[in-house]
């Protein structure tokens, strides 16, 4: 059985500026504000620039579907079948 990866990557997210933002299956789950000093590299501001914008009504949509079928790992014990269960945020 293939287990189910976590993946994480730096986005806008509209009105809080750049992100650490979390996924399964390429679905966002959650993300991570930046201290200033990081959001501040050129490397994370590249990251960010050329990957999608999200809103916090992109994140709640994703994250209620998450929830209606019992896949957020956040909110679930999903060990399982996420391979890499310890780069779930706490």
């Amino acid at each position: 059985m293939n287990k189910i990866r976590i993946t994480s990557s730096f986005h806008h997210l509209q009105d809080i500026g750049i992100v650490q933002m979390y996924f399964i299956q390429g679905m966002p789950f959650t993300f991570e504000e930046l201290p200033k000093f990081m959001s501040e590299l050129d490397e994370v501001k590249l990251d960010a620039d050329t990957a999608r914008e999200y809103t916090l009504d992109d994140l709640y949509t994703a994250s209620d579907y998450l929830v209606l079928e019992g896949c957020h790992p956040i909110l679930f014990d999903l060990s399982d079948w996420i391979e890499n269960y310890e780069e779930v945020p706490d």
